[in-house]
């Protein structure tokens, strides 16, 4: 029981990096897109 939770914790714990790494630099990406596309 506690292996599986264990593992469990350390997928959400990855995840959680992962997506603060992803998710702005896709966002940095859009808005510098977007920023071409307007000016």
């Amino acid at each position: 029981m506690g292996k599986a939770s264990g593992d469990r914790h350390l997928a959400v714990f990855a995840f959680a990096i992962y997506r603060s790494i992803v998710f702005p630099k896709a966002l940095g990406y859009v808005s510098v897109e977007l920023a071409d596309f307007l000016f």
